[in-house]
């Protein structure tokens, strides 16, 4: 079971930092450059004393030399450190990306179909990439913070004590007082962020129910009362925004009024200082400097918090996709190639996702023991047995088609009974055993943005000629449009396949398929259209590729059922009928209903299609 406890921010950190870890030299290496950077702040802001009071007081020509040479040293120092200590961190932080972005993928790849389908692509893809590089972002500003900006604020605030240390002491009162001004007036901007968050969801959801329901509004002569409801909700939210903007823009002035107040009173207090001989010029402008050179870090350090707590975010949803548990697959029996024998015994699948997707360990009986018999019921004690070669046609309630379809290749498990292949359960077998032996086919299936010859034989790609490639597109009848194309099989098919019509992208599914040669062929017939001038290729392909496999096919064309050796209607939550089309055709049940009806819309068409000819 998945474990849903919080992990700390401490378990957090500590779990990034093994990821770290192995890049330990460079690690140092930055860690050493920061400390060369930090120590060079306060030893140019030192310079600054005999430089005034020896150098240029004292017309000393020789220590104003020696400055000048100790000033150039720390910036060529920095210069070098900040290069090194730079491109070190941003080399950190670029493997960590590297490394989680891996590993996420790999992770990905082992996790049950059940996962991909309950999650949008984008979100997933988002988590990789968006994710991953906050991670890196929050890592690399963490660490120059606390490194370099903490030294720094160290190594001036000791500068500022050997001063005089009374000075320091004040200034370090100004500071937390202008920090605590920062601190209550960012407060209160969060509130009422939070406020204006909320208005702004009561707006949005005055406009939702306005055109959504658009109908009733008109019907029932609504548009004034909208109206007012939106009015008094943009109201709101404008009261809301011009009290932020005032707080925000009294912020600045806040600051700088506490900040010019501080340095009056330090002014004064050293002013006093040197007229009593306390204190010399030099270690005035100084102490001043170093002051001024603490604004900065303090204020990244200060708002380290923010960063933290939003790279925490990231670091959370990338570690819960690595803690996610992978597709279980304890079989242990690998099949070279089946025979193509498949036997359902009292299959039962339910929609409810905790019951169907783990085995139905936690499926609740439901009145009479019958476990959850109802709207959430796809398959009930389906039981069927499919001889090798033979095309069986699934007929009726997409989604018991597509569930029965599913259950082969173990995308998804039944709760309870039994589907064996060439007699071995399909849960002793490995996985990768077991689906070496099934093929897809769907127009629904799209194709990845490499070429067409990378698409045909995928998976395959490390051993396939292009003999076998071509062999392959000529069976599946792809070669004429393939040909027409500007680089032939090296042509690429764009995102998603849109440089092909829908009939294209089918033949190089049915290409795919017949490289593969697997003994079992799963085809969705309930696709997109296809275009009329293809669709006589599609189906000569399609004739080709259920040529000696046992071949599940969900059917939505008279033909397809006439051409199946059997045929299987399926209702919501099992099977219906069961024979070849000409039995239950002869039976006059619900399948005869269907086929009547599928025979009335197909000649209608027809002669829709003759009265647009003529």
């Amino acid at each position: 079971m998945q474990n849903t406890q919080i992990p700390t921010r401490r378990q957090l950190c500590l779990r990034l930092i093994r990821y770290v870890a192995p890049y330990w030299d460079a690690v140092i290496l930055g860690v050493i450059s920061m400390i060369a950077m930090a120590a060079s702040v306060p030893m140019l802001v030192a310079l600054v004393q005999p430089m005034l009071d020896g150098a240029i007081a004292g017309k000393n020509l020789e220590l104003m030399q020696l400055v000048l040479l100790g000033i150039i040293s720390l910036f060529a120092v920095r210069a070098v450190a900040g290069h090194i200590g730079a491109y070190a961190v941003n080399w950190l932080g670029s493997k960590l990306v590297l490394d989680l972005q891996v590993e996420m993928f790999a992770k990905l790849l082992t996790l049950p179909a059940p996962y991909c389908t309950s999650h949008e692509s984008g979100n997933l893809v988002s988590g990789i990439t968006s994710d991953t590089e906050q991670v890196a972002r929050t890592f690399t500003d963490v660490i120059t913070v606390a490194v370099k900006d903490v030294l720094v604020v160290l190594g001036l605030l000791g500068w500022m004590l050997y001063l005089d240390w009374r000075l320091a002491l004040l200034a370090l009162l100004m500071a937390l007082a202008m920090l605590l001004i920062t601190r209550l007036v960012t407060v209160r901007l969060q509130k009422m962020a939070m406020e204006a968050q909320q208005t702004m969801g009561s707006l949005n959801q005055v406009l939702e129910d306005a055109i959504e329901n658009y109908q009733v509004v008109k019907l029932h002569g609504g548009e004034q009362y909208e109206n007012q409801r939106m009015r008094e909700k943009a109201e709101e939210a404008h009261r809301l925004a011009k009290r932020r903007m005032a707080m925000a823009s009294l912020r600045v002035p806040l600051i700088q009024i506490a900040a010019a107040g501080a340095l009056a009173v330090i002014v004064y207090v050293t002013a006093q200082q040197a007229f009593a001989d306390e204190i010399t010029a030099g270690s005035f402008v100084s102490f001043m400097a170093a002051m001024l050179m603490l604004i900065s870090p303090v204020k990244r350090i200060a708002g380290l918090k923010e960063v933290v707590r939003h790279g925490l975010g990231a670091v959370e949803s990338v570690f819960s996709l690595l803690d996610q548990e992978p597709e279980p697959d304890t079989g242990t029996i690998i099949v070279e190639r089946a025979r193509g024998e498949l036997r359902f015994e009292q299959v039962h699948f339910y929609h409810d996702r905790e019951k169907s997707f783990e085995g139905g360990s936690k499926a609740n009986p439901g009145p009479g023991g019958q476990q959850g018999i109802g709207a959430c019921s796809a398959l009930l004690g389906i039981t069927l047995t499919i001889q090798p070669g033979e095309m069986v046609a699934l007929v009726g309630f997409s989604g018991s088609t597509a569930v029965l379809t599913s259950l082969v290749p173990r995308f998804i498990n039944p709760a309870s009974g039994k589907i064996l292949l060439d007699g071995h359960d399909l849960r002793s077998l490995k996985l990768a055993s077991l689906r070496a032996n099934i093929a897809l086919v769907s127009s629904k299936t799209t194709l990845f943005n490499d070429t067409i010859a990378a698409n045909i034989a995928y998976g395959a790609l490390g051993r396939a000629t292009e003999a076998t490639i071509t062999a392959a597109a000529q069976a599946a009848h792809a070669t004429e449009f393939i040909r027409k194309m500007p680089q032939g099989l090296q042509t690429l098919v764009g995102e998603h396949g849109v440089n092909l019509t829908g009939g294209q992208r089918l033949r190089i599914a049915i290409a795919r398929a017949l490289i593969k040669n697997s003994p079992i062929l799963i085809l969705d017939e309930a696709t997109e259209k296809i275009d009329i001038e293809s669709a006589h290729h599609v189906q000569a392909a399609l004739d080709a590729v259920v040529q000696e496999r046992t071949t599940l096919v969900i059917a939505d064309r008279l033909a397809t059922m006439e051409k199946a050796d059997r045929v299987v209607l399926l209702g919501r939550g099992g099977a219906v009928e069961i024979g070849s089309h000409r039995e239950l055709l002869a039976r006059g049940g619900a399948y005869a209903k269907l086929a009547r009806a599928l025979y009335a819309q197909k000649d209608v068409m027809a002669r829709n299609s003759e009265s647009s000819l003529g």
